[in-house]
């Protein structure tokens, strides 16, 4: 009885290793397929953005550029 008892405990233990190695490789792929789809939208995504940033930052400038008169009703 007792051999039977370390035999099965031997074996859920590999189980529970087997399992566990099973999971860790899934979760790795999910996260590599995540890193993935996040690197394309970046990729596909970046020169809008940046276009966008830059346009923004020129109105801004342009904005501040404009001169201030002080005698000018405010819209």
């Amino acid at each position: 009885m007792e051999r039977m008892k370390t035999w099965m405990a031997g074996a859920l233990i590999a189980f529970a290793v087997a399992v566990g190695l099973g999971l860790g490789l899934v979760m790795m792929g999910v996260a590599m397929i995540a890193g993935l789809v996040v690197t394309l939208a970046v990729r596909l995504a970046g020169p809008q953005i940046l276009a966008e940033a830059e346009r923004r930052e020129a109105d801004r400038r342009a904005d501040a550029a404009r001169p201030v008169n002080a005698e000018a009703s405010p819209a």
